[in-house]
């Protein structure tokens, strides 16, 4: 199987916008190397991702996604009549029921402008080179309800001035149902725009991104991870655990107190399903309950005879 999965990464690897994809390939690789694509069955790909990423969900599931696409490619060459991870099945993760508060948020986007250190037996401030791009990234996150991945992949061309709106094309769904999003261009939103332009210093026209490094280069997801994580452990915030993926979430939430319904938030989201957007929020939204009893007459009368 190794000759065929890196055959199979080097055709397939400009359709694939994770830089991490090809790697994924060498573990794949790696763990079947001896194998014969022909003789690899559900319970031996079912057995190396529970062995091999015990613990480890998240990966179990990337690397099933990785090695269902590769059978695929092996059936469309004629080197296989069925693909074994259609029989394989994971656990479901569990929702995050995270939620960064206003406080917290508000603190960990100060964090990504300045750091602060000890010199000479004294404290020094001194600003983040990355911070003002990082937090124009985070803000535009929070504005528009996308994932930062969408947010990194923006282009200045996407920005479309004469229809008021940003085209936001999902990657989750650009190979699959296609859902596309046009989100209105905020006062808010305009504002962030306008800091990105002050920051960047080159013309802000055609396929040039939007959020990008000194270079102009995209950054890379773990690149927006670390910048994130630093931040809340210069906000005090790290025994937090915040991600990336939950200023969406706080997103969403948001929008739903301030009144929108389910299907605003929907759109804004680039859900298929109303009940994806409905479970979305609930999971972070704990609702109060608001009811008053009385205890029962009978009751009462059975306490004071006792007092």
């Amino acid at each position: 199987m190794r000759p065929l999965i890196e055959q199979y990464v080097r055709e397939e690897k400009g359709r694939h916008k994770e830089k991490a994809w090809p790697k994924y390939g060498e573990y794949a690789g790696n763990g079947f190397r001896k194998a014969n694509v022909a003789a690899v069955k559900p319970t031996h790909v079912n057995n190396w991702l529970k062995i091999k990423y015990a613990g480890k969900l998240h990966m179990q599931r990337v690397m099933r996604a990785f090695l269902s696409g590769f059978f695929q490619w092996c059936i469309d060459k004629g080197k296989i009549d069925t693909n074994p991870c259609r029989e394989v099945k994971l656990k479901k993760s569990q929702a995050r029921q995270t939620y960064i508060t206003d406080a917290h948020f508000a603190s960990i986007r100060a964090a990504m402008l300045e750091v602060t250190y000890e010199r000479a037996g004294k404290e020094v401030t001194a600003g983040v080179p990355t911070g003002p791009m990082m937090q124009c990234m985070v803000d535009l996150c929070y504005l528009t309800a996308q994932r930062s991945t969408e947010i990194c992949n923006l282009r200045w061309s996407d920005v479309d001035r004469k229809a008021g709106v940003i085209h936001f094309v999902p990657f989750t769904t650009e190979d699959s149902s296609g859902v596309r999003v046009d989100f209105r261009i905020t006062p808010e939103i305009d504002a962030v725009l306008a800091r990105i332009r002050e920051i960047d210093g080159r013309p802000s026209i055609g396929d040039a991104l939007v959020i990008h490094t000194k270079k102009g280069k995209p950054y890379a997801a773990n690149t927006v991870l670390k910048a994130w994580k630093a931040a809340a452990e210069r906000a005090g915030l790290a025994s937090q655990r915040y991600t990336i993926k939950d200023i969406r979430a706080k997103a969403l939430t948001d929008g739903e107190r301030a009144g929108y319904d389910i299907k605003a938030l929907q759109i804004a989201a680039a859900h298929t399903d109303e009940k994806m957007t409905e479970t979305y929020i609930k999971t972070r939204s704990v609702p109060v309950a608001d009811m008053r009893l009385a205890l029962p007459k009978t009751a009462q009368k059975v306490s004071n005879n006792f007092s």
